[in-house]
């Protein structure tokens, strides 16, 4: 069974509102994102709404235009470019936020973006590492806490992904149990 594979078997029958931790390599994580927002925005129809935390806006779409992924059905949360002081690219389906580590802007955002769109839609946070490098990590686990639980009372679906070995113990145990699955690729 390749990646895809049991990526959307692993995507079926949950309920509405479920939350998944993606655990890969960091060798596969592009590879596992790429994979997973293509099969639920073309397969599934949802609304993908991308909090990215590794990588910026710009270099995103290119990727996800050579991977055949229609960024019309993507909301893209950047909290890189900002702070990086990069050119800021108007467009429809992006919010730049100041930076990785401006939690409430990024649950505020997260929040309102999830109520902005109708119909069925998932969070993909980009990756809980590299969000961790930016953050304090007590801070980290209340705000992922907070958001996660929000999701699962708007039932919009979620999506985490996570550096096999990678993740502080403390923040991955707290992340975990409020999952429906851990899926290792």
């Amino acid at each position: 069974m390749n990646d895809i594979e049991k990526i959307s078997k692993e995507l079926n029958n949950l309920p509405k509102g479920w939350i998944v931790m993606l655990e890969t390599s960091a060798e596969k994580m592009l590879e596992v994102s790429l994979s997973t927002i293509k099969y639920l925005s073309a397969e599934k129809k949802y609304i993908g709404i991308i909090v990215l935390a590794s990588r910026p806006q710009k270099n995103l779409v290119q990727l996800y235009q050579q991977n055949n992924i229609d960024i019309k059905k993507i909301l893209i949360l950047d909290c890189i470019s900002k702070s990086q002081s990069m050119n800021l690219e108007e467009a429809d389906n992006v919010l730049y936020l100041e930076s990785v580590s401006d939690l409430t802007n990024i649950s505020i955002a997260i929040t309102e973006s999830t109520q902005r769109i109708p119909g069925d839609k998932f969070v993909f946070i980009d990756t809980i590492n590299s969000m961790l490098i930016h953050n304090k990590p007590e801070v980290f686990a209340q705000f992922i806490h907070g958001i996660l639980t929000k999701m699962r009372i708007d039932e919009v679906n979620g999506l985490l992904v996570s550096l096999k070995g990678e993740a502080d113990k403390y923040i991955y145990a707290e992340i975990a149990q409020l999952c429906d699955r851990i899926v290792k690729i």
